[in-house]
């Protein structure tokens, strides 16, 4: 019988055959041993199978899936889970870099805080050359109560979590599926949910590095549909915190809603700066949704 790895490491791709082999390989020199790579290839049109193929081929530790149809991200993470085996289940992102040290340090935090339900860490931020950009070094402490840190998370629209992080897979399902109506930020709404449920570990070692997206990725520009998705995040993690309508609720609405429109405010000023008409045009729909039909 086949043991059951501690680590399902699970890495979600899409269309980047070109450089998911550096990555795989980053991956498959990790100082833990006691991991599976689970790869979930969200439908690629591209090289991927061949270039994943190859690694299933050379190491056992790769197990190799590629979905029958584009999932988008959420449907991906979620077919990922499904998939995973071990105790802990990290999500993991291809074109990135990982550093040997990434599963051993976050086994380490995990191990040394059972009540924590997610792990995270410092991060550099690549330019195209692959020099550093910048840094996110949160200082935080290694382990924050759950609630605690739900609150802070709240504080701003700018999720000190990446899509790069490592959760208690009996948390992770217990907390339900990614959220498929949310298809580019559901990992964002899955870490309130599990702050719900329990606290969050953090490692101080900026442990990957994550290189630029391409120039026609979503996130690339200004998205009306991804600031909606970041509404309805916000929104229904305060309504999760507090009974609507009570003093809490309201104070953590307000500030959310001055966020967003703070944000939006921004958004249209670059696209009108740099002759986006189309752009700026497209956003005032969801800008009405987003303020004033907003409860």
């Amino acid at each position: 019988m086949t043991r059951t790895p501690t680590v399902s490491a699970c890495l979600l791709t899409f269309r980047r055959a070109e450089v998911l082999a550096r990555t795989i390989g980053d991956l498959l020199n990790q100082t833990y041993s006691d991991f599976e790579l689970v790869i979930n290839d969200d439908c690629s049109p591209d090289g991927t199978a061949s270039v994943c193929s190859e690694f299933a081929r050379m190491d056992s530790r790769v197990r190799y899936f590629r979905n029958e149809r584009n999932l988008r991200y959420a449907g991906n993470q979620n077919a990922a889970v499904a998939r995973a085996r071990g105790k802990y289940v990290a999500f993991l992102h291809d074109g990135d870099r990982y550093a040997p040290q990434l599963l051993e340090r976050w086994v380490a935090a995990m191990e040394a805080f059972p009540t924590a339900g997610l792990v995270f860490n410092a991060v550099n931020v690549l330019d195209r050359d692959g020099n550093i950009a910048r840094s996110h070094d949160h200082g935080y402490k290694p382990s924050t109560a759950g609630l605690d840190f739900y609150d802070h998370m709240l504080s701003s629209l700018s999720s000190p979590i990446f899509g790069i992080a490592m959760a208690r897979r009996d948390v992770l399902l217990g907390s339900g599926p990614f959220d498929e109506t949310l298809p580019t930020l559901a990992d964002i709404d899955m870490w309130f949910r599990l702050l719900q449920r329990a606290d969050v570990a953090y490692v101080p070692e900026r442990l990957y590095s994550i290189y630029p997206r391409e120039v026609d990725h979503p996130n690339a520009r200004v998205n009306w549909a991804i600031r909606d998705e970041l509404a309805r995040i916000y929104r229904t993690a305060c309504d999760r915190r507090h009974s609507r309508r009570c003093p809490a609720w309201r104070q953590a609405r307000r500030h959310v809603d001055a966020a967003l429109l703070k944000a939006d405010a921004r958004d249209f000023a670059v696209s009108l700066a740099k002759f986006r008409w189309g752009t700026a045009i497209a956003g005032v729909p969801s800008f009405f949704r987003r303020h004033l039909a907003a409860e």
